[in-house]
């Protein structure tokens, strides 16, 4: 056995996010999402911890970052498989909410505000986003562009972020 053979396997990062809406509103979160550090809006998510399924994180991270209590999802928005040399074959996977209650509270010390902008305010925010990675997908779904479920390949290398295929 080779020292390349017993190194240990990369983990794989697994994120979930949740598009919830009220009336024609959408929820968003205010982090840090630059490229360097900026606060920037976009949808509430994060990453699946060891041992649990997509469901149950998504229900832990909006309930840290929005204060939320959601249940299950009803339809899966879109798919994200990025390769790039921090995080090969990462995983993100967004899902539509529609039940859920609670009042917009963000527990999550990385989330600046939560709130709900109408759809054009969301879009507008959501399209100052500096990653392809990050904006394409999200405002594709939003706008109707792009079919529910669509799924996104992604290969990132530097600060060059490529679509390699969409489906």
């Amino acid at each position: 056995m080779t020292a390349e053979d017993s190194k240990a396997p990369e983990p794989r990062v697994q994120l979930v996010i949740g598009i919830i809406r009220q009336d024609n509103e959408i929820l968003l979160v205010r982090e840090s999402l630059g490229a360097e550090g900026e606060m920037l809006w976009s949808l509430p998510g994060g990453g699946v911890e060891d041992g649990e399924l997509m469901h149950e994180a998504l229900r832990r991270e909006l309930r840290e970052e929005a204060g939320l209590l959601v249940g299950d999802p009803v339809r899966t928005a879109f798919l994200m498989h990025i390769d790039s040399e921090q995080h090969p074959s990462a995983l993100a996977v967004a899902f539509e909410i529609e039940e859920w209650s609670g009042e917009v509270a963000p527990e999550d010390d990385d989330i600046e505000q939560a709130a709900f902008f109408p759809l054009p305010d969301a879009l507008k925010l959501l399209g100052e986003l500096d990653s392809a990675t990050q904006r394409e997908p999200i405002v594709g779904y939003l706008t109707g562009a792009v079919a529910p479920g669509t799924t996104w390949l992604y290969r990132n290398r530097g600060k060059e972020e490529t679509l390699v295929a969409r489906w």
